[in-house]
């Protein structure tokens, strides 16, 4: 007997039409403004397990997020061509001090956004101090003049020319950073990376995206041990900085995540990583 074919479920035709978010606009009026700019990204791994124990065993809250902040904002204090900028006039700026803007998601009554904020002094600053700092931003409306971007684009070519300003404006980029540090939302997801994870994103001379954590088993003498890796994606600008600026600051940053050294300067010293994955030059090629 002929088996029945399989009915196609019913369903009506037709066509949507809804009002593109605010997000979508500005983003596209930050791409647009800083189409000057030519990304150069690195896929960069490091063992972050003895930081993920000492985090752990740590009696306040320390964040993951905040950890790499913390790590990025030292490590661009002693390689400072990495986020520097050009003005109006085209003259190079290089800041002393590292300010990072990082996107957090902020709960509301009808529901979640995400919204940016600026850790400033973040390379001179405490990791429990930055972590507590973030936990807290969730439950802290934002002002200024992060708070008004997502009114920009209800006005056409309003967007565009704030995102302008943000980025040649000395004066201005105290609102916004240097740095980006942004979660992809994808630590549990296998191996991934993630890029331009905000859509302020293309204002930053350096973005840094955290991807997802994954085990990594090595294997010492006759014991197998769970380490965990971490996946990074750093986004340069080719125009300012070279290809061994980007690499000298990778394998530093690499370094300083692997041997946990904010968590050095907070008091705990962390044991020395079992074994050591290749360095990023080898592994961390530049894309783009």
């Amino acid at each position: 007997m002929r088996p029945e074919e399989p009915v196609a479920p019913m369903r009506a035709r037709g066509i949507e039409t809804r009002r593109f978010p605010a997000a979508g606009r500005l983003a596209i009026a930050a791409e647009r403004a800083c189409r000057h700019r030519t990304a150069m990204h690195y896929l960069l791994t490091a063992d972050v397990t003895a930081a993920r124990r000492l985090m752990a065993m740590s009696p306040q809250t320390l964040s993951l997020t905040g950890f790499v902040t913390a790590s990025v904002a030292r490590t661009v204090a002693e390689t400072p061509v990495v986020h520097a900028y050009r003005d109006w006039r085209g003259r190079l700026v290089t800041h002393r001090h590292v300010d990072v803007m990082v996107p957090i998601e902020q709960r509301s009554g009808g529901g979640s956004r995400i919204v940016p904020h600026v850790v400033a002094d973040a390379d001179a600053r405490d990791i429990t101090e930055i972590s507590t700092e973030l936990l807290a931003v969730g439950d802290t409306p934002t002002t200024g003049v992060l708070g008004a971007l997502p009114l920009l684009p209800r006005v056409p070519g309003l967007a565009r020319a704030a995102s302008t300003l943000l980025d040649r404006s000395v004066r201005q980029r105290r609102h916004v950073g240097t740095v980006l540090v942004a979660t992809s939302g994808m630590r549990d997801i296998g191996e991934a990376f993630g890029v331009a994870a905000s859509p302020l994103a293309p204002l930053m001379p350096l973005q840094v995206v955290i991807g997802s954590v994954c085990p990594h088993q090595h294997r010492t003498s006759n014991i197998i041990e769970q380490h965990e890796i971490l996946n990074l994606t750093l986004t340069f600008d080719r125009s300012i900085v070279s290809t061994a600026q980007a690499a000298r600051f990778a394998t530093r940053l690499c370094s300083a995540l692997e041997h946990a050294e904010v968590l050095q300067a907070h008091g705990i010293a962390p044991r020395q990583p079992s074994h050591r994955l290749p360095s990023p030059s080898a592994t961390a090629a530049p894309v783009g």
